[in-house]
């Protein structure tokens, strides 16, 4: 069986996407009283900063009876003492069921996924994806209206936000039409922008 991996938004096609919304949804419904993941351990590799995304998938974990391990910067690893990030997802993906993983380097949840034995989630890797959050935002939009043909507008640090670039990615799959508004040398990446036009964004 091949191991699934969540490394960038656009692995998924919208019917993937839409299945894994409508099992969110049965999860939110049933909250505190799942033990789906009982006995499951959750490793959690963040190699940058982060508060909400790291406690949101420790809590999510827990609440559905499964516990996390987590490492909180490269200093608190063998990394420190020059470990590769391939050696240590190989060792780690012998702790855990999965491996949900923060990285400044973009790129680095893929290498990730190719050293793993077990499922990787990309909690964001430096400028590339954050596809976790990118999947919490469908998730907030559905809840309130549907998603296909909305309007959204993405204002900020463009070029190297990682939650946008996620975002606008899925959006362009529901035929959403997006603005954009950033400073000047911070709009999406040319290719991202580029793919999204052929998409008729």
């Amino acid at each position: 069986m091949t191991t699934r991996h969540i490394i960038s938004i656009k692995d998924f096609d919208r019917d993937s996407i839409d299945r894994l919304l409508d099992h969110a949804e049965q999860i939110d419904r049933e909250r505190g009283r799942s033990n789906a993941l009982n006995g499951k351990i959750l490793a959690a590799l963040f190699f940058e900063p982060s508060t909400r995304t790291r406690m949101s998938f420790e809590s999510a974990i827990a609440r559905l009876g499964g516990t996390s391990l987590s490492v909180g910067s490269v200093d608190a690893c063998s990394m420190a003492k020059g470990e590769t990030l391939a050696d240590t997802i190989r060792v780690v993906s012998g702790y855990a069921d999965a491996i949900v993983i923060r990285h400044p380097k973009e790129g680095a949840a893929r290498l990730a996924a190719e050293f793993s034995t077990v499922p990787v989630i990309n909690a964001g890797d430096g400028a590339g994806q954050h596809p976790s959050q990118t999947l919490l935002d469908l998730y907030t939009i559905r809840q309130s209206m549907p998603i296909e043909g909305i309007d959204v507008a993405l204002v900020g640090d463009l070029r190297y936000g990682r939650t946008a670039h996620s975002l606008a990615s899925a959006l362009s799959l529901y035929n959403a039409r997006l603005h954009t508004l950033s400073p000047n040398g911070l709009e999406l990446p040319e290719t991202l922008a580029t793919e999204l036009g052929e998409k008729g964004m």
